[in-house]
């Protein structure tokens, strides 16, 4: 799963990584489910840049709690669960990130790590997006679809994000062949770098730039 990840950049810095309309947006060191995250998708045929609120909440939902439990969609079944089904065919985006945070169980013990790729730059997971209204409150949301880790993080946890190259990331946005985009929802290719980080990041209030050092 991914529960918790970082995106250490401006918005200037975003809007010139991926080529995108420029918002306002300070470093993130620990982002959390439920809180407003830089989203890119296609609106009126054009790629844009918004913040939306991490937690899918399909549009038939009574609650907006509901979106606690879909922060992650799995790969293997995203285009057959009803709750992520229709965003998979037709809302499909892009979440900026620049690393990812894991637990690994040690006996009673859970260790957190930062995992990113080299260098620690900016890439992009793939997700799905979704509008829900209900009386004066209206919504945009999000969730990361993961799938298995890569052997590299595998003793990390046994599952990750899917991370998009950046060849990957219009073909994602804009193909209408269902086989051409879900062939792209895979294990990570490329290298990958992993280090242990501070317990800080258990804890969603701490949000600054010791979450993200490597401890021993």
């Amino acid at each position: 799963m991914c529960g918790r990840y970082s995106l250490t950049i401006s918005g200037e810095e975003l809007a010139e990584i991926f080529g995108v309309n420029k918002i306002e947006f300070s470093p993130r060191y620990n982002i959390a489910p439920g809180q407003e995250v830089p989203v890119i998708s296609y609106i009126d045929d054009k790629k844009h840049l918004s913040m939306m609120r991490w937690g899918l909440v399909p549009s038939w939902a009574d609650k907006v709690s509901i979106g606690y439990k879909m922060i992650n969609a799995r790969a293997e079944t995203i285009d057959q669960k009803p709750s992520f089904r229709q965003s998979f065919f037709k809302r499909r985006c892009l979440i900026p990130a620049d690393g990812y945070y894991e637990w690994e169980k040690k006996g009673k013990e859970k260790f957190p790590s930062r995992i990113t790729l080299p260098n620690s730059v900016a890439f992009a997971f793939a997700g799905i997006w979704e509008y829900w209204e209900k009386g004066d409150i209206k919504l945009y949301t999000c969730s990361i679809i993961t799938t298995e880790a890569s052997e590299s993080v595998k003793h990390i946890h046994h599952r990750m994000p899917v991370v998009l190259q950046e060849e990957m990331q219009e073909v994602w946005l804009q193909s209408n062949s269902k086989e051409q985009f879900k062939c792209l929802l895979t294990s990570y290719s490329g290298e990958i770098d992993a280090y242990r980080v501070s317990q800080k990041v258990n804890s969603a209030v701490n949000d600054e730039p010791v979450c993200i050092e490597p401890v021993n």
